[in-house]
């Protein structure tokens, strides 16, 4: 009876064993596999440039920015996009909006649509201090703001999300050259 006893509790424990040597492979196995981008919304970071242009006002730059995507063509607005500005100069979370009103009512965006987004952004926008980077990925119709390379903010809003790029890439942008220039049509 006690050798009956003592092969029971040596299978438990080889089973206890197995079982911890399985999970352990699992996890290994797991842990082995290669590696994809950190997550999906980092991966604009090694997307290449489409291109890039400097917005000036008068005698001052205000800032330099880069727009990317996937295979660093620029196909359309529809597809996935980054939008990097690199401040020249600071500039409060205010003005920011101001400008971003000015550009959305250009566009012809109703006021309704305008004032609800501007709440959004008013909730993630920081001021800007001169060599902060501003970041604005697009993918999936999902929006997506960076500050440098930290996330600060998302837009679910689809409309919200391609209007703000549309600032830029809209054939009736304010700034057609700079449109020109991002697209890569120099």
């Amino acid at each position: 009876m006690f050798t009956s006893i003592t092969h029971t509790m040596n299978k438990s424990v080889a089973s206890r064993h197995a079982m911890l040597t399985l999970s352990l492979l699992v996890l290994l196995s797991v842990l082995a596999l290669p590696a994809k981008a950190s997550s999906v919304t980092s991966s604009w970071q090694s997307w290449p440039a489409v291109g890039d242009a400097t917005l000036k006002w008068g005698p001052w730059v205000i800032y330099d920015s880069e727009l990317r995507s996937p295979s660093g063509r620029y196909l359309s607005q529809d597809h996935d996009l980054a939008l990097v500005i690199k401040y020249r100069r600071n500039i409060d979370k205010d003005d920011l909006i101001e400008a971003t009103d000015d550009q959305w009512q250009h566009l012809g965006i109703s006021k309704a649509k305008r004032d609800k987004w501007l709440r959004t952004l008013s909730q993630i926008w920081p001021d800007v201090k001169k060599g902060d980077r501003l970041i604005y990925v697009l993918q999936n119709d999902q929006g997506r703001f960076y500050r440098d390379n930290r996330q600060i903010g998302v837009v679910q809003d689809r409309e919200m999300s391609q209007s703000f790029l549309h600032i830029w890439l809209s054939p009736n942008t304010s700034y057609p050259q700079i449109r020109q220039q991002l697209i890569g049509m120099r």
